[in-house]
């Protein structure tokens, strides 16, 4: 079993776009199909190298499964200037991406250090394994019914996967979704086989991409219907089912959007009552009524922590932005439990929906910050797809049912038109705080017609002398701005010259600030 497993793996990385040319691994490697012995074989190798796997929330435990780089780019959180060290290394490793810089990879002293192609290279990766995994499914004999239904499902989960991972690719390095331009819009390479290939890549249109993933879960639609489900941590008929809906919404097809919402409700319209929560309690968990999937750990929980080292006390590494904490009103239950103060120094605004502090540091979350499939995104799907579509009645009596579990005072929605888009927009923000939604979303609104909407974002960064800080740098994300889509990695470019690059602006310093410490060291943070 570890020999196929092996096997595989080398399989995939060999199919790795940018990584080197294929000719060298392919004379390193071979396929050697006779370790397959049966489906439980492929189950093994896609629960293990096909999903992202779930990690602790301790440094130790952080080992690239986060798609975490979403965090960073948009308006949810900003760096602390009370903190230098942070507990996964973010305050370096993400500085290109906090600061919009025209190139990833460069660290806060300009040098090119790599890592720009990790997310790239572990999400093409992990395709493979599904075009592995699809490729051999059907050759595995079947002594039973359990052994066809467990064939169906397998398949089933592979293709989920695999069109989950280009909506994630084309939302990271194609532009956003625009259906007037989508057919001449360069998408992101799609590669279904499991041929090994010596050639050079293209990229194809954002349509064409947007249509394989609507392929590959029309198939996990199809083969997951009636599936048993062995765990959350496993792709479901209504996971599929949501997913497609998040596709068909940032096409703009309002129809199949609300239609595809619609049958998620169908299938678990329940929804998590807060009323009964306390501040510090977990509010997304995989055995909440509304979890539908899981994939990933919620590593970025722990950067709002604070607590005790070996030089005494320190701070939350990141704050909840000021843009974030404003959206809230007082009589929002998400206040106080999706944002509080942190553990030990009673700091904040911090993050605690997911509760990353100090004591629960060393526990594994059993959901994901990037990608985690509940049944509010279903509500709020159908309410922004009723509204879009001419349904504003539909609309406003979905956002009153989904909103009456987060409020403490009775709900009224009576907005129309761009008001009401601007709501279900605001309520999609309160309530996915870090869950990986707002970048995508804040690149979605820019082509959405008929209400465009873009905003400008600063990010601070904080240099050191030593442990104090010196000053701080300052950069703008300009509305509509080209920095929304990522470049085509550097490695990658160098060895798939035929994939072209994304343009992007050379992000300049705004301006320079002195350190606010009395603004910032907000340990009397309150409403």
């Amino acid at each position: 079993m570890k020999i196929f497993k092996k096997t595989i793996i080398y399989t995939a990385s060999a199919l790795m776009l940018g990584l080197t040319s294929c000719s060298d691994f392919l004379t390193e490697y071979s396929q050697d199909l006779a370790k397959v012995e049966g489906w439980q074989d492929l189950d093994e190798v896609l629960l293990g190298s096909g999903y992202l796997q779930p990690k602790g929330m301790s440094a130790s435990g952080r080992a690239g499964d986060d798609i975490d780089c979403l965090h960073f780019m948009g308006d949810e959180l900003i760096q602390s200037q009370l903190n230098k060290e942070d507990t996964h290394g973010y305050i370096q490793s993400m500085y290109s991406y906090y600061t919009w810089q025209q190139e990833i990879g460069y660290n806060e002293l300009y040098k090119y250090v790599g890592g720009d192609d990790a997310y790239w290279n572990k999400i093409y990766s992990n395709i493979n394994v599904c075009n592995m995994v699809v490729y051999l499914i059907d050759e595995q004999p079947e002594y039973s019914d359990d052994d066809v239904a467990n064939k169906r499902r397998i398949k089933g989960e592979a293709y989920f996967l695999r069109g989950a991972y280009y909506f994630l690719l084309a939302n990271m390095y194609a532009q956003p979704y625009d259906p007037a331009t989508a057919a001449s819009t360069p998408g992101v390479p799609v590669k279904n086989s499991e041929i090994i290939e010596d050639k050079e890549y293209s990229r194809g249109s954002l349509a064409q991409t947007y249509e394989s993933i609507l392929d590959d879960l029309s198939h996990a639609e199809e083969l997951l219907l009636n599936a048993p489900v062995k765990t959350l941590h496993r792709a479901t008929y209504p996971a599929v089912l949501l997913l497609k809906s998040r596709v068909y919404l940032y096409m703009q097809d309002w129809k199949n959007a609300a239609l595809y919402a619609s049958k998620v409700l169908d299938c678990n319209s329940r929804l998590l009552e807060l009323r009964g929560k306390r501040p510090g309690d977990d509010c997304v968990y995989l055995s909440s009524p509304e979890t539908l999937f899981s994939m990933g750990g919620y590593a970025i929980a722990a950067e709002f922590s604070d607590g005790y080292g070996f030089w005494g006390p320190y701070s939350p590494a990141y704050l909840v932005s000021d843009d974030m904490v404003n959206l809230y009103a007082h009589d929002d239950l998400r206040g106080t439990l999706y944002i509080g103060k942190s553990e030990e120094l009673g700091i904040g605004p911090v993050f605690i929906k997911r509760n990353g502090q100090y004591s629960k540091r060393s526990t594994t979350s059993d959901v994901s910050s990037t990608f985690l499939l509940r049944t509010p995104e279903a509500y709020l799907t159908l309410a922004e797809a009723s509204a879009f579509d001419g349904n504003e009645t539909l609309a406003r009596s979905t956002m009153e049912s989904f909103m009456r579990t987060r409020y403490s005072s009775p709900v009224t929605v009576d907005q129309t038109g761009n008001d009401l888009i601007d709501l279900i927009r605001e309520e999609r923000a309160r309530e996915f705080i870090l869950e990986g939604h707002r970048w995508f979303d804040l690149r979605r609104y820019t082509v959405c017609q008929p209400y465009p909407w873009s905003k400008i974002i600063e990010h601070g960064h904080c240099y050191y002398d030593y442990n104090d800080i010196d000053h701080i740098e300052v950069f703008q994300l300009e509305k509509n701005d080209a920095a929304y889509t990522l470049p085509i990695p550097r490695p990658v470019r160098e060895f798939q010259a035929s994939l072209g690059n994304n343009p992007r602006p050379v992000r300049k310093l705004i301006r320079t600030e002195e350190p606010d410490m009395d603004d910032d060291d907000d340990d009397d943070w309150d409403w």
